[in-house]
């Protein structure tokens, strides 16, 4: 599977997950939720990385070298990687949605959209 391939499917999936907003009142179990969140984001260019790398034949660890491991090793850490891949890409989608949702609400609670420039509110799309 590619990547865009499995960026959409992580879409589908994220829309699937249900936030509890209720428990987002709570300042530490926000604050550890978005912690959460952004910390598996650090991994989604590493591990494209490996893919990559992976699919092409090329070491992982060796720049310029060609992988040592057998067609069977191979294979199996691909699907590792795009295991983990995938749900990076999950939580990235949950987090974009999370945010926002964040935007929709702080623009809410600062008044009426028709009262500012309507333009200043990037919902993404």
């Amino acid at each position: 599977m590619n990547l865009d391939d499995m960026k959409q499917e992580a879409a589908v999936a994220a829309n699937e997950i249900q936030i509890d907003w209720e428990m987002m009142d709570n300042p530490n179990y926000r604050a550890d939720f978005e912690h959460v969140l952004k910390k598996a984001m650090v991994l989604i260019p590493d591990l494209e990385s490996i893919l990559v790398k992976l699919n092409s034949g090329t070491s992982v660890l060796f720049p310029g070298e060609n992988t040592s491991l057998k067609f069977e090793d191979i294979e199996k850490y691909k699907q590792i990687v795009e295991d983990e891949l995938f749900n990076g890409y999950v939580l990235q989608e949950l987090l974009h949605k999370y945010e926002m949702v964040n935007a929709v609400i702080t623009a809410d609670n600062n008044g009426p959209l028709d009262k500012g420039d309507p333009t200043q509110l990037d919902l993404g799309i």
